[in-house]
């Protein structure tokens, strides 16, 4: 039988053989999922979203690059600056951004200060302060956060009066002093998790390894980690008999706990507001209330701070927010059809987890550069455990404030369950396959996405389970084909990658592939290989342990097939960076895949044979005049004799070029990289000539403070006759091999 139920869902009712349409005792009864009813579009959405458009666009009508946005009235003086987040510590001291009251007004600035105290969130410091402009690279990025200025700081102090947070500061850095005396991963995450503190999170790899599953939202608190959690807390206590308003007012309270616990800071608050207005969406009769509630949220948080337009960590709790109102019922009407009515927590919370995902689609291609395919699986399981470990670890801090002993036992104990999640973690993200790179535009992806929930919104379709099986699979094939075929319609080329200002070289043929260099910008980095349809790498040869070269290794873990290469000496050398060097590669690949090679040591790719020339010895403890240099040699017939050649030479400069040319008897090369992103030092009189080159290959970053590549270097070769590409003007340069000629190609003509 089929009756009609409320906003217009359907019912089925398949009633037993042998009582049809009777529901007395003995019969079959089995009632199909129906389809939820499609929500309403409100006006206070429509609105938001006008907003949300007229902030942004006022902000690039107004900015103008290069102009002062330093107020008149910031002189240099003594100022007090409240910090809007923890400080973080770098090469050249602690930095953070704090807010400035002064002559009635407030400013948002960068504080940058020397010493050994880490000031935390909402604690006050005096300083004498001087101010000064940003960068042209980095002077949108601050403006779209409406910081005005950079202080560089003196003299620096905790302010007599810390004002009416004084003691949840205090407690605060109680709270994260706990876990001082407690080491390891495990550690680290329940730190950030329960006192919103990330100090330690990126040591060891684990945030790398939180973003290479899709987890970076959970632990970075967003309103789709709260969502979840929420969610899935919900339908666990529901089940046990709590009412669920209850549950809900009681979640926003701890939302509100748990944002002034961890300091208030703005992407703490967004995220707890976007979730609070999920949570309370059960109040409402329809799905259309909590949408209005949502639009008038983000109405609000713009007009009070319109940066908030710009703001990406807004973007990620409004967008996810929006995704999982409108979107989750409809996933899981399909995941509980796809599993025949089974499992249906499961389904719910994979529901929630991709409606959560669409909306951010567009911010993981275009900022985060990867695609994690084990996103859903991964959540699904670590939303829970991350319940355990957030509530757990709260309490255990609330014991360890009343009893130190029995609470920093209690700590411990969690820690050591966070340990074994976080090698979990570190296992998963380590897995072929279980992220790869991605690129894209965001405002065409943004279309992509907008047209597929506008489509889905509109037509809200209920397939039957066969079509959605059937979709799944081809999906599924799909997307495994094109894995698997990309790599074997790449030609034969070696590609300068556009890493910044960085060195990264892509040798790829027959479908084998080696990166030599990993630049130390991540998104640059996947960027590009997804630029290049690169998703696996069969090695990794590192030239020195300049963070320029080396720096996105830990990234490219769950990428890297085969082995990392160094130079043998690094496995000897004994020195500080050497030393790091192989501990981050054994920390991205294992210690049994990090393969030492010496001079005259072959690689085969493809048709491309790799030859190791330099170095014969350290002179420089692993530094520029030391770096793994390779001989790349281009045999299209297979008869042992190379129709091209390449050379690269990391940061090698003249002399070393020299020497490694004449001890390896090197002749004219086909393509030269320029040692050293084209420095002086690179060339000397007569340095062009002796190479033969007919390309030039230079990898520096767009307007880098070294002045790379240099005039000297670009005179010597050009006066040659070479033809000379840039990275810093002209993008990926790909050299391609076919027979004895090289064809090559610029990104940007």
């Amino acid at each position: 039988m089929m009756r009609m139920l409320d906003e217009g869902a359907v019912e089925y009712d398949r009633v037993g053989k042998g009582d049809a349409g009777s529901t007395s005792e003995g019969a079959v009864v089995s009632r199909a999922p129906s389809i939820p009813a499609r929500p309403s579009f409100p006006l206070t959405l429509g609105c938001a979203l006008v907003v949300w458009a007229v902030a942004a666009a006022l902000f690039f009508v107004t900015y103008h690059p290069g102009q002062s946005r330093i107020p008149d009235s910031l002189q240099s003086g003594v100022y007090e600056f409240e910090l809007l987040e923890d400080a973080r510590q770098g090469d050249f001291g602690f930095s953070a951004l704090a807010r400035i009251h002064h002559a009635g007004k407030s400013y948002d600035v960068r504080i940058l200060y020397e010493g050994f105290e880490r000031f935390m969130a909402r604690e006050r410091v005096t300083a004498q302060a001087s101010f000064s402009d940003f960068s042209d690279a980095s002077d949108m990025r601050y403006a779209q956060q409406g910081v005005v200025a950079s202080a560089r700081l003196d003299d620096v102090a905790l302010a007599p009066d810390q004002g009416p947070l004084a003691i949840l500061s205090s407690l605060r850095k109680k709270a994260c002093a706990a876990f001082d005396s407690i080491e390891g991963k495990g550690s680290a995450l329940l730190r950030a998790l329960t006192a919103g503190d990330r100090l330690n999170l990126e040591e060891d790899g684990l945030y790398e390894d939180m973003k290479a599953l899709g987890l970076a939202h959970i632990v970075a608190v967003s309103g789709s980690h709260l969502s979840v959690v929420a969610a899935l807390v919900s339908a666990l206590l529901t089940r046990l008999g709590c009412s669920k308003r209850l549950l809900s007012l009681t979640l926003c309270f701890f939302y509100a706990f748990y944002a002034v616990f961890t300091g208030l800071s703005a992407p703490v608050l967004r995220a707890a507001v976007m979730a609070s207005v999920v949570v309370l969406s059960i109040w409402a009769k329809r799905r259309s209330h909590a949408l209005s509630a949502l639009g008038a949220c983000v109405c609000v948080l713009i007009a009070l701070h319109p940066e908030n337009a710009l703001s990406l960590s807004f973007f990620l709790s409004a967008a996810s927010t929006l995704g999982v109102i409108v979107f989750s019922p409809l996933f899981s009407f399909w995941m509980e059809k796809l599993c025949s009515g089974r499992a249906r927590a499961l389904c719910d919370a994979f529901a929630l987890t991709f409606a959560a995902s669409l909306p951010i689609l567009p911010a993981t291609v275009a900022v985060f550069s990867r695609l994690p395919l084990l996103s859903p699986l991964a959540n699904l399981i670590a939303a829970p455990v991350f319940t355990v470990f957030l509530t757990g670890g709260l309490l255990a801090l609330g014991l360890h404030a009343v009893a130190p002993a029995a609470g920093s036992a209690a700590l411990a104990i969690l820690a050591r369950g966070a340990d074994v999640f976080c090698a979990g973690a570190e296992a998963a993200a380590r897995l072929s396959w279980s992220c790869i790179p991605v690129a894209g535009d965001m405002l065409a992806v943004g279309f992509i996405v907008a047209c597929v929930a506008g489509l889905l919104w509109a037509r809200w379709p209920d397939p039957s389970a066969k079509a959605l099986r059937l979709g799944l699979c081809f999906v599924l094939a799909g997307g495994v084909a094109y894995l698997a075929v990309v790599p074997y319609a790449a030609k034969d080329e070696v590609v300068m990658l556009d890493v910044g200002q960085g060195d990264a070289f892509l040798i790829r043929s027959e479908g084998a592939s080696l990166l030599v260099d990993t630049g130390n910008q991540e998104q640059k980095l996947l960027s590009a290989l997804a630029r290049h349809g690169v998703s696996s790498l069969d090695g990794v040869a590192i030239s020195h342990h300049d963070d320029d070269h080396c720096g996105c290794l830990g990234v490219l873990s769950a990428n890297i097939a085969g082995d990392v290469l160094l130079s043998s000496e690094t496995f000897v050398c004994g020195c500080d960076d050497c030393v790091q060097l192989l501990s981050a590669a054994r920390d991205a690949v294992g210690d049994g895949r990090v393969r030492g090679v010496s001079a005259g040591d072959t690689v085969r790719v493809g048709k491309f044979t790799c030859t190791v020339v330099w170095p014969y010895s350290f002179e420089e403890e692993g530094g520029n005049a030391d770096s793994l240099c390779l001989l790349v040699s281009f045999d299209a017939q297979a008869d042992g004799s190379p129709e091209s050649s390449v050379l690269l030479t990391g940061d090698a400069e003249a002399a070393q070029v020299r020497s490694m040319m004449d001890e390896a008897c090197i002749g004219a090369v086909e393509v030269f990289k320029a040692g050293h992103h084209g420095s002086k030092a690179g060339v000397d009189e007569g340095f062009a000539e002796r190479t033969g080159a007919q390309v030039v290959l230079i990898s520096a970053g767009q307007g880098n403070r070294y002045g790379h590549p240099s005039k000297e270097a670009l005179s010597e070769f050009e006066g040659s006759g070479a033809e000379v590409f840039r990275t810093d003007t002209q993008g990926d340069v790909t050299c391609r091999f076919e027979g004895d000629r090289v064809s090559v190609f610029a990104q940007k003509p």
